[in-house]
């Protein structure tokens, strides 16, 4: 099992889980053409905020404010961009392939334990 990344904006207070697709380890997000759709996107539509990737292993926080404990409230907006993303005829819905843990469990569990997945 590898390490899990999710791309955080810091400034808006969300994250893209990447959930719905297949996978959010580090080849997967560079080799899914998905994923990769959904990063470009994202970061173009967001350009000067305060957005990097944050494991789900780690102990990284890669912005001067917040922490991770705040980001578990931060609002997952993939199903947001996918949507957009097929409205423009970038991605095309052939249905889920998967469903991958959450980020509420991560976050659960480090509240209640002060580990991360």
């Amino acid at each position: 099992m590898g390490v899990g990344y999710y791309l955080v904006n810091n400034c808006k207070r969300e994250q893209l889980s990447f959930g719905d697709i297949s996978g959010n380890k580090k080849r997967e997000l560079a080799g899914n053409p998905a994923s990769a759709a959904i990063t470009t996107w994202y970061l173009l539509e967001h350009i000067g905020d305060e957005i990097a990737f944050v494991s789900d292993t780690y102990d990284d926080w890669p912005f001067r404010t917040g922490s991770r404990k705040d980001w578990c409230g931060y609002n997952d907006v993939t199903d947001h961009i996918i949507d957009q993303l097929i409205q423009s005829g970038i991605l095309q819905d052939d249905g889920k392939e998967f469903l991958t843990t959450t980020l509420m469990c991560i976050c659960a569990d480090y509240e209640t334990n002060g580990w991360m997945m």
